[in-house]
């Protein structure tokens, strides 16, 4: 059963600030990762802790032993306790990474919540046209052989699709499931997904919450690194890495190879401004001025988690009238697919 669990990123922002408190009041790692373990009511998360512990005791450091698990704790997790392992700042760095956790579940938990609604709207209306065409068109089809008039090709249509699903249901299935994984197969190729990432960018009601999303998460990932003692070079790196959007990563993997010959931070961003807006150039490079790069990080991450916020907010109410049109024009195609050949019996009967 355990080999089916998952570790949720709750499970990782306790511990990071449980081990965080422990090595604060002086207990031992090994002793800390085996509390730890013992507590956790997740059974994969304490057989890791257990395989991280014994490591530990056979003279691998802290870092390496984490390394290991690098799928399940993040490369950012890892080299947060590699960072904090060198400066002698592993507590704070601990604490800085359960907050970095915290912060960055709840910004996508945000956004999750605000597309659920349309995301279930969208469904609701695909199963009721559904169910209308499968079930409830064909209990019509023996009064519409016994009309002597031609059927609109709606009505024709949905007949058709209708008969198909009922006779070959099993095939339907299939199909459905062979589209979806075909989907999700292609999705992997890297030119597709470039593709849809810039057209989701782009598209005019998501495109500024997905962007405003990126920044926020890497703003606030900025500020998180630098506080914990990485470099600058290294702390770009690791944002390319968990930048979500393809071109923002594309664009964080040329910055970095900008920054490490010598440009700033900022200079590297000009580069791309449909990615980067002036704001974030200016006030990076103010801090890069004054020494104060940490704190301008600090308030993009906050001005770009509001926004978010505030956008995930008002999305309801701006995609809720293209929802009810989009009902309205899967119900009404049915509707008329059934009332277009009484209208024309009835206007046949009249003439």
């Amino acid at each position: 059963m355990s080999l089916f669990s998952t570790i949720s990123i709750q499970d990782r922002v306790s511990f990071a600030k449980n081990l965080s408190i422990m090595l604060r009041s002086g207990i031992a790692i090994n002793d800390a990762l085996a509390t730890l373990g013992e507590q956790s009511s997740n059974k994969r998360f304490t057989e890791i802790l257990e395989s991280i512990r014994q490591d530990i005791e056979n003279g691998t450091s802290l870092s390496k032993a984490f390394s290991k698990q690098t799928k399940i704790f993040g490369v950012i997790f890892v080299s947060m306790i590699k960072a904090g392992e060198q400066s002698g700042t592993l507590q704070g760095n601990l604490q800085f990474l359960a907050e970095w956790l915290s912060r960055s579940s709840d910004l996508r938990n945000e956004v999750n919540a605000a597309t659920l609604y349309p995301k279930l709207v969208f469904g609701a209306s695909l199963l009721l046209g559904g169910g209308l065409a499968v079930f409830i068109l064909p209990m019509l089809v023996p009064l519409f052989n016994g009309l002597s008039i031609k059927l609109p090709w709606i009505t024709r249509t949905l007949l058709a699709l209708s008969v198909f699903v009922q006779h070959f249901w099993l095939l339907t299935i299939v199909a459905v499931f062979s589209i979806y994984g075909g989907f999700k197969y292609i999705n992997r190729i890297f030119l597709v997904r470039r593709f849809f990432h810039g057209m989701y960018l782009g598209f005019p009601l998501i495109g500024s919450l997905l962007k405003h999303y990126q920044l926020a998460l890497i703003t606030q990932l900025f500020s998180t690194l630098l506080k914990s003692g990485l470099s600058l070079n290294e702390s770009v790196d690791i944002v390319s890495q968990a930048a979500t959007n393809i071109h923002y990563t594309a664009a964080l993997l040329k910055i970095k190879n900008s920054v490490e010959k010598g440009t700033t931070l900022s200079n590297s961003m000009i580069a791309f401004p449909n990615l980067f807006p002036k704001i974030i150039i200016n006030i990076i490079s103010i801090g890069e001025q004054s020494g104060t790069l940490t704190n301008s990080f600090d308030y993009l991450s906050e001005f770009y988690t509001k926004e978010v916020n505030i956008e995930t907010k008002r999305l309801p109410t701006i995609i809720e009238p293209l929802l009810l049109v989009f009902i309205a024009v899967i119900v009404g195609f049915i509707a008329l697919s059934i009332i277009m050949p009484i209208y024309e019996l009835t206007g046949s009967i009249s003439r």
